[in-house]
């Protein structure tokens, strides 16, 4: 038991050190467990630069259905329905065993920051539903972000097991065409060969079951292939990530002028990042917030290898 316990902790990255089960206030938004840790190191600075500009004005005029409130996902700021931006908003997917909260509060500070409207979904009580109904309940979300709003699309910043929530939403709830740019924090794409998910029961997390490479959810989207509408995919990882492999396996497999992807020690040979520390690491949020200015085109130079 001991074994199958550390094993779905260590397989999202949510324990580090003596952080434990520490986090944030519960969350109280629909399908999420109260109990939930965080996922990002407490030691993270949380204010990075972000090369993200533009005024706070409405790019049209919000639908008459607009939705009283969106999830509490306890950061200040984020989905706050009332926001209004030049640039399209921005919907954060975290992954299994966490919230928006635990794993995005430092790029959420640099993004509302820089004139982004941010908005977060929380799924699958805590990411451990089955990933179908966790890409429903982003779907949901995302529908009521664009009522609320008035934009054509959201771009979407996913981590871990929210790169194969979001895969879903865009095949099979609708979702191709309300995504314009994918930002994806290794992400499992392709699901993973790791042997942490060896000692997680399917029972106790039906995600992580639908993360096992080669297990049916994945092998009906690859049936249809890797791509989805007309959505641009930028995928950044680590070579020091075991707990989703391969790391060449987590980006979509497309042409240049619709994925681009970056393994960091491809840019900064020195640097050494494990799948914990990725999306609270300040070098990576400059990085995401390029891959969202630049519509998912990002320079490797957006990455600056001194930390």
């Amino acid at each position: 038991m001991r074994r199958t316990i550390l094993a779905a902790f260590l397989l999202v990255g949510t324990v580090t050190g003596a952080a434990g089960c520490g986090g944030p206030a519960p969350v109280t938004g629909p399908s999420v467990s109260p109990s939930v840790p965080d996922s990002v190191p407490p030691s993270v600075s949380p204010s990075p630069s972000v090369p993200v500009t533009g005024p706070s004005a409405a790019p049209s005029a919000p639908s008459s259905a607009v939705p009283a409130s969106l999830p509490d996902v306890h950061l200040p700021g984020v989905n706050d329905p009332g926001c209004r931006s030049d640039h399209p908003p921005v919907v954060l997917l975290p992954g299994t065993f966490s919230t928006v909260a635990g794993t995005y509060g430092p790029l959420a500070t640099a993004l509302t920051g820089a004139g982004r409207c941010v908005y977060g979904a929380n799924y699958g009580l805590g990411g451990l539903a089955p990933v179908r109904d966790s890409a429903t309940t982003v779907a949901g979300v995302v529908e009521g972000v664009l009522a609320a709003t008035g934009a054509d699309r959201v771009d979407v910043v996913a981590y871990s097991q929210g790169g194969l929530v979001l895969r879903t939403a865009l095949r099979q709830d609708g979702l191709a065409d309300r995504v314009g740019t994918a930002v994806l924090i290794a992400p499992t794409f392709h699901g993973t060969t790791s042997p942490l998910l060896d000692g997680v029961p399917g029972a106790l997390c039906p995600a992580c079951a639908d993360q096992i490479a080669g297990s049916a959810l994945l092998t009906e989207l690859d049936a249809g292939g890797d791509l989805d509408g007309s959505v641009r995919y930028a995928t950044i990882s680590s070579r020091d990530d075991t707990v989703v492999t391969p790391v060449a396996a987590q980006s979509p497999a497309g042409p240049a002028d619709r994925v681009t992807s970056l393994v960091v020690q491809d840019r900064c040979p020195q640097v050494r990042l494990d799948h914990v520390a990725l999306p609270g690491d300040p070098r990576l949020i400059a990085w995401v917030g390029a891959a969202l200015a630049a519509g998912g085109r990002p320079e490797p130079s957006a990455f600056p290898c001194a930390g």
